[in-house]
């Protein structure tokens, strides 16, 4: 435990195929606060499902990031990287505790789900629960070959790798109280997380202070923006602003954008669902989901959270990457707002006079960017944990 203000936190890097996040925090007190973050979008191949196809040139854009933030100034040259969840497993498995040697008994029981060799993976493991006769182990592995490429990548760009984990982990630290060393209650609820991103979406349950599964779900903000784009023959950056502006609108203002979402939507809740019935099936005396939290830039989607909880029928809630932060969320929200200008060449007159727009042929929309970045301030908040 550090007693001093000038400790620096690592920072959370998040790599994707289209951009790059980072957070580093401080403490004050008992307080955590923003120190830095920013983002930087990616031309396409220079990551690729997760892999690196060009580190050069990546790990440019990580020290241009680090140099010139959107917001604060980087104090750490010490990273903790996220791995792209479709190159991760998570399993639970059951192991007899007369079983002396507990690695082996793994390795051979995660083989029977993780159709590749051992040698092509690095895993770790921890006990979750127990009976009178065998272990609950969760077992995390990855690909040593993306895991390496991760290291290789932050050498590059001149920073210490000390540690690497998956994104349902960093994700769950970030959104849940019950992550935090501090948490207390025994009352302990089951929820699922949806991380609807750009370029994929997941969904992981947690019970009981621990992941059970994750899956990936086939949805992606990209293509709900592409769609739009192609429907309306508007360019890619007004597509974007025009799904945050309108997303799934109660009114209907915009029925062929709220068209294309639900679609999507539909895809993603009856997943969703399935997901819901496999935990139900196989993990019965754990208890019912109670809640869903969304995460991730698709959740800026006006009004996802009521769909999802109407399609569901369980409840659904925006997530709130500062509830770990003991600091007004009010103060840290501030950093995560966004102000964008739309162009109103499609907006309805209807729309034009609700809005009270005059003269000017562009509105400003605000809205808020910090559900992008659960998976950044949950690497960064790692640090922080374990220093408490």
């Amino acid at each position: 435990m550090s007693f001093l203000n000038t400790l620096s936190y690592p920072i959370g890097l998040d790599i994707s195929d289209l951009s790059i996040k980072l957070v580093q925090l401080k403490k004050r007190g008992n307080k955590i606060k923003i120190q830095a973050w920013g983002k930087i979008n990616l031309p396409p191949g220079l990551l690729e499902n997760g892999e690196v196809k060009n580190q050069e040139k990546l790990a440019l854009a990580i020290k241009k990031l680090i140099s010139r933030p959107d917001f604060g100034k980087i104090t750490s040259a010490e990273a903790i990287v996220c791995l792209p969840e479709n190159k991760t497993f998570l399993k639970i498995i059951e192991i007899e505790k007369e079983i002396s040697n507990k690695k082996e008994a793994i390795e051979n029981e995660l083989q029977k789900h993780v159709p590749l060799p051992m040698e092509s993976l690095y895993c770790d493991w921890q006990i979750i629960g127990s009976s009178s006769r065998s272990n609950l182990i969760l077992v995390g592995s990855a690909f040593k070959n993306i895991v390496d490429e991760q290291i290789n990548l932050l050498q590059e760009a001149r920073l210490s790798t000390i540690a690497v984990e998956t994104e349902p982990v960093s994700i769950c630290r970030c959104l849940l109280e019950e992550e935090s060393p501090k948490y207390k209650m025994e009352n302990k609820k089951n929820c699922a997380i949806i991380d609807f991103g750009a370029t994929d979406a997941s969904l992981t349950v947690y019970s009981k202070n621990t992941i059970l599964f994750s899956i990936n779900l086939p949805v992606s903000g990209e293509k709900i923006t592409a769609k739009i784009s192609q429907a309306l023959e508007i360019d890619h950056g007004q597509a974007e602003k025009l799904k945050i502006l309108y997303g799934l609108d109660e009114r209907g203002d915009h029925p062929v954008v709220k068209k294309i979402i639900l679609e999507m939507v539909g895809d993603l809740t009856n997943h969703t669902k399935e997901a819901i019935n496999f935990f139900n099936h196989h993990y019965s005396s754990w208890g019912p989901i109670e809640k869903i939290f969304i995460c991730g830039g698709g959740a800026n989607i006006k009004n996802i959270d009521k769909t999802i909880q109407e399609k569901t029928g369980i409840s659904t809630f925006l997530g709130n990457v500062f509830v770990n932060f003991n600091e007004n969320k009010k103060n840290s929200l501030a950093n995560f707002k966004k102000t964008f200008g739309l162009n109103i060449d499609f907006l309805s007159e209807e729309k034009i006079k609700q809005l009270k727009i005059k003269e000017s042929k562009t509105i400003k929309v605000s809205h808020d960017t910090s559900l992008s970045y659960a998976t950044a301030i949950g690497l960064a908040l790692r640090g922080i944990f374990i220093d408490e």
